[in-house]
């Protein structure tokens, strides 16, 4: 009676077991789970297909900087490469999530955990009483860091990578010194670990209980984000470990950031730097039931890491490319060296590349906190790279412009009517009535839909803020735009304009600005046109008809 009791409570136990697996999964994944998730990605997807159609109608937009900025980004209508395209569940993966999950996942947490505890105490044998952690590992200590590959790749094998192909073979340190791959997800640091080279890594990677150990007994370069410093250091040492024959590969992303794998952004020069050979490693992520992306626009880490576990099988496979040898001219330009490698990898995997960068990741985030169904791709979208040939802008500032759209969005539509807009100029701007600022709204407003987006307004203020470094800027020519007001005229009443000019530089007396406006009047018609504005601006650039200092008198 007593064994058939004992029995009957491990019965009784297996099952409340996985009724809690399952009441916990469905739970934490409740929203996931609504059917307001379906209606969010058609949502967005009809609001896209709506906006092309609008934009292809109205090809003769006001500000011909649009036009420019599509120049710039030839690839503006493809998929963002932050912007993971299986961010929602789908109906297969709701039924591995609440049938499979309660299985596998306890299993695989349990084994993964396992495998990092007993890396952990050889990472920790490696480095134990090492005084001296700036010198390379003796030979004993990488003997003892030699079973760290094996759980490296146990704990691959316990997340459902249980055959992952590999072409080619990885160079010796002779004949490549450093390795660079393409980053996609959390995966790839994993198979770091079999490699035996030393990864640039977050210094708080070092500091994560367990996992810090197997990452210090690589002797990873650190980079410490919050010392403006880091980065000179982290090159200069990058530098060094390269060109030194005792040090082992250095192994490093330098895409700086994570994306869908379905493009190549910009390539960080640190692994360049040095000027030695390097070998692309590949890594492809095929014949998933998801995109493993971890970008800033799709599921969370914890979210990415359950999907994953999740599945009864995942795929990866890698690919060693031959060592690249740089010529002299890459070795004297490392972001020459950068493009070169970047494009041979590209093709290989047959992806594009674009001009999107680690800085538009920080861009994002903030355009994110956008409350707009369709506002993640196209925040994306903004380039910095390609705004800044257009405009001089650098992160901060145009996370600043984000977080100014995001106030004057009070009901959180992800777009800015004409009376939001208004409230950016509150105040002084009524006694120039010469600037009409519902005609710069309407300069601003690309599509004519009677509102502005997040890269309108990013655009359009960053025009107004910027200090050309070029009179015939897109920026002078926006200063035009405005002034004129949308008249019918074609140009800048003389009037009008010495009234501004004298408001925004009264120091230089009325009758010398009266000078400047008549002799800028080639013509004798009364009327400033856009390229004798442009050529007033050339000839007298202590005037600087645009940028922050002369908005910021005028409003």
């Amino acid at each position: 009676m007593l064994h058939t009791l004992t029995l009957s409570t491990r019965y009784w136990s297996f099952a409340c077991y996985y009724f809690t697996s399952v009441v916990i999964c469905l739970s934490s994944f409740y929203k996931y789970l609504k059917r307001n998730e379906r209606k969010r990605v058609k949502a967005r997807a009809k609001a896209n297909e709506k906006l092309a159609v609008k934009r292809a109608k109205n090809s003769n937009r006001r500000l011909s900087v649009w036009e420019r900025l599509n120049e710039e980004q030839p690839g503006l209508t493809e998929a963002s490469p932050f912007v993971n395209p299986d961010w929602y569940f789908s109906k297969r993966e709701y039924f591995k999530y609440c049938f499979l999950g309660p299985i596998l996942v306890p299993i695989r947490i349990t084994l993964i955990l396992l495998f990092i505890m007993c890396g952990s105490v050889f990472g920790n044998l490696c480095m134990f009483n090492l005084k001296d952690k700036s010198k390379p590992l003796s030979t004993f200590r990488l003997l003892v860091r030699s079973p760290v590959k094996l759980f490296a790749r146990l704990i691959l094998f316990a997340m459902g990578f249980h055959y992952i192909p590999v072409t080619g073979r990885q160079a010796g340190k002779d004949k490549a010194s450093v390795l660079v791959g393409n980053h996609v997800s959390f995966i790839e640091t994993f198979y770091i670990g079999l490699l035996g080279a030393s990864p640039v890594s977050k210094k708080e990677n070092a500091e994560i209980p367990l996992f810090g150990a197997l990452t210090s007994a690589l002797q990873p370069i650190l980079v410490d984000r919050l010392d403006p410093n880091s980065r000179k250091n982290v090159i200069k040492e990058i530098c060094s470990r390269a060109q030194s024959k005792d040090w082992n590969q250095v192994v490093l992303f330098p895409e700086g950031t994570t994306t869908t794998g379905k493009a190549l952004i910009q390539f960080k020069v640190g692994a360049f730097a040095p000027g030695e050979p390097v070998q692309p490693v590949l890594f492809f992520f095929g014949n998933n039931a998801f995109n493993f992306g971890m970008t800033s626009a799709g599921p969370s880490l914890h979210v990415l890491a359950l999907r994953v576990l999740c599945q009864p099988n995942n795929n990866m496979s890698v690919h060693f490319m031959n060592p690249y040898n740089p010529s002299e001219e890459e070795k004297k330009d490392p972001k020459l060296y950068a493009s070169n490698v970047r494009k041979l990898m590209a093709t290989y995997m047959k992806v594009p590349t674009t001009e999107h960068s680690y800085d538009d990741v920080c861009l994002q985030i903030e355009a994110l906190k956008v409350k707009r169904d369709d506002m993640s791709a196209d925040a994306s979208s903004m380039e910095l790279k390609s705004l800044k040939k257009i405009v001089e802008i650098d992160k901060e500032s145009a996370k600043e412009l984000v977080k100014d759209f995001i106030r004057m969005d009070t009901n959180q539509s992800g777009r800015l009517d004409l009376s939001q807009f208004k409230k950016l100029f509150e105040g002084p701007f009524e006694r120039t009535p010469v600037v009409d600022v519902e005609h710069l709204f309407h300069l601003l407003d690309r599509d004519d839909e009677g509102t502005i987006d997040l890269k309108e307004f990013v655009l359009g203020l960053a025009l107004l803020n910027a200090e050309p470094t070029d009179s015939k800027d897109e920026s002078v020519k926006l200063s035009f735009q405005v002034l004129e007001g949308g008249k019918g005229g074609g140009g800048i009443d003389m009037a009008d304009l010495t009234t501004v000019l004298s408001q925004v530089y009264p120091e230089m007396g009325l009758d010398k600005i009266k000078a400047i406006v008549k002799e800028a009047d080639a013509d004798k018609n009364g009327v400033i046109s856009l390229d004798e504005f442009l050529d007033m601006a050339e000839r007298h650039q202590e005037l600087a008809l645009s940028g922050r200092g002369f908005w910021a008198k005028l409003f």
